[in-house]
């Protein structure tokens, strides 16, 4: 369990890494992007909508008041949304 969760941290840690770096206007910690996947596991599990649905994922994150959510996908491409759903996948399944 204690190396499951090292990997985590680490992969959190690449993924905030390389949102940072592809990135010129946006900076995400890795406090915030563990948010972020929260809640959109949150709106995977609901079942409410296809995932690949970004702008239908934003307008349920708002509903949801998940603030964090619907910022990063305000300041993210759409490889970028794609690249944390998959390790939020990784991650919660």
């Amino acid at each position: 369990m204690a190396a499951h969760s090292i990997q985590n941290a680490h992969t959190l840690s690449q993924l905030s890494k390389t949102m940072k770096d592809n990135s010129n206007k946006y900076s995400f910690d890795e406090e915030f992007m563990d948010k972020v996947m929260k809640q959109q596991e949150a709106i995977r599990k609901s079942g409410m909508i296809n995932m690949f649905d970004v702008g239908g994922v934003q307008k349920i994150a708002s509903d949801m008041d998940s603030s964090e959510l619907v910022a990063f996908i305000e300041q993210s491409s759409n490889d970028e949304y794609l690249k944390m759903a998959e390790e939020s996948a990784r991650r919660f399944r």
